[in-house]
């Protein structure tokens, strides 16, 4: 059941509302990019763990039409509603016999926003109903809650809390599920990280934990398997060798737990890692390490398996207006019934750009390179993307989304290539 990586997974769903501030109005100045903000980027895209589809704090920072907010107390609350029509020419993601249809998604979300004395809590909810016309059984629903807060007790001690719930459900045909209909799951994620060491001391500690606990709801048939826990822990040392350059050392564990008996999936992850992380000017930012990981089963007929290991991400933004983020991840993802595991390359860019106070456009294009070690199968997946945005109102935009997937595996019946054109319209008050 391997997920269609990075962004390719949310299809529909991340079109209407877009989390880039460039994409609704010229960006503000550029600003660091925080390790918090990196190991979300960065995360391990497990093919069993889904990621949240939507930042609240990112949702509040950026807004989408410069909403005006409700004003409740403290409380700053930007209701938003999305709504796009297109067309999925391969909505199964199948190698023959492709079903096409149009489309609709309705997005709705919501988020209160708080900020006291250097303190912040968010808590946002993020709703996606797609629903396809005269074929029906493909639709699929997601719900997803989020809160975050950031707290600094001093100039040295900071943390951030994030927890998320998440209803939704698989596509049929983003995963090698043999599910005829879409996979309904739930996930729970909680991350707690504690900082210390003030912005410009030469060093800095950071540690932290996470929690995903994720159960699909139907199809037990194929899905019994793949209702799993992970718990992770990892720790950071930086170390400022230049003004706006620190050395980082970072070592991560995750131990990877399944709910059927008797499964030989289990096992722990091990991973060391070294780089740097810059802030070099405002309009250059990012991190790069290189390291190792490591896999090792509980059941030691799967053995243990080592590797090598690269995590990159650049923000260049050398016009107020336009940014370009570049991404580079070498991980391991889980198998899902092929293979031990998944080596994953993975390669992305990104490009913003504000062409007026009315008018913008993103353009992603990555690239995904996954051998299913312990078996015969490789896949290069490509995918490209162009949105253009026009601001109506202050409040009211609407803009024109082009998708376009390839997925070329030496298994014939794993080929798939997938076109989608959408037109988007959101508002907020």
């Amino acid at each position: 059941m391997k997920n269609i990586p990075l962004s390719i997974t949310l299809l529909f769903a991340s079109s209407a509302l877009s989390t880039t501030a460039l994409a609704d109005e010229q960006p503000k100045q550029p600003q660091a990019v925080s390790s918090a903000e990196l190991a979300d980027h960065l995360a391990s895209p497990n093919a069993t763990q889904k990621k949240s589809s939507f930042s609240a704090k990112e949702f509040a920072d950026t807004g989408r039409q410069n909403p005006a907010p409700i004003e409740a107390g403290p409380f700053y609350i930007y209701p938003t509603l999305g709504l796009s029509f297109g067309h999925d020419d391969n909505i199964t993601r199948a190698a023959s016999n492709e079903i096409s249809s149009s489309a609709a998604l309705i997005a709705p979300s919501i988020v209160a926003d708080l900020v006291n004395n250097g303190d912040r809590y968010v808590v946002g909810y993020n709703g996606r109903f797609t629903r396809y016309f005269g074929q029906s059984a493909n639709n699929t629903d997601s719900h997803e809650l989020q809160f975050q807060a950031q707290n600094a007790y001093s100039a040295r001690l900071s943390t951030l809390l994030f927890a998320n719930v998440l209803q939704a459900e698989d596509q049929v045909g983003a995963t090698d599920s043999a599910s005829k209909s879409p996979d309904q799951y739930r996930q729970y994620s909680l991350r707690g990280m504690v900082g210390y060491g003030a912005p410009d001391a030469t060093g800095r500690l950071e540690g932290e934990i996470t929690y995903v606990n994720k159960g699909y709801l139907n199809n037990r048939a194929s899905t019994a398997l793949l209702d799993q826990e992970t718990l992770g822990l990892t720790g950071r040392f930086f170390y400022r060798v230049a003004p706006r350059t620190r050395a980082l050392l970072e070592a991560r564990y995750q131990d990877i737990n399944y709910d059927l008996e008797g499964n030989r999936q289990n096992s722990q992850e091990y991973r060391a890692y070294t780089g740097v992380t810059w802030d070099a000017d405002a309009y250059f930012t990012g991190s790069a390490k290189v390291g190792m990981m490591s896999k090792k089963y509980d059941d030691a007929r799967r053995g243990s398996y080592d590797d090598f290991s690269y995590e990159a991400l650049v923000r260049f933004m050398p016009r107020t207006y336009s940014s370009f983020d570049f991404t580079a991840v070498r991980t391991i993802s889980e198998s899902t019934g092929i293979g031990n595991y998944l080596l994953d390359d993975m390669f992305s860019v990104a490009w913003n750009h504000a062409w007026s106070n009315f008018t913008s456009t993103r353009t992603t294009l990555s690239y995904v390179a996954s051998d299913y070690v312990g078996a015969t199968r490789n896949d290069d997946t490509f995918y490209a993307a162009f949105n253009i945005d026009y601001k109506l109102t202050r409040w009211l935009k609407t803009g024109i989304e082009l998708r376009y997937e390839n997925r070329n595996s030496n298994i014939n019946s794993s080929d798939y290539t997938r076109g989608i054109y959408m037109v988007n319209l959101s508002g907020s008050l």
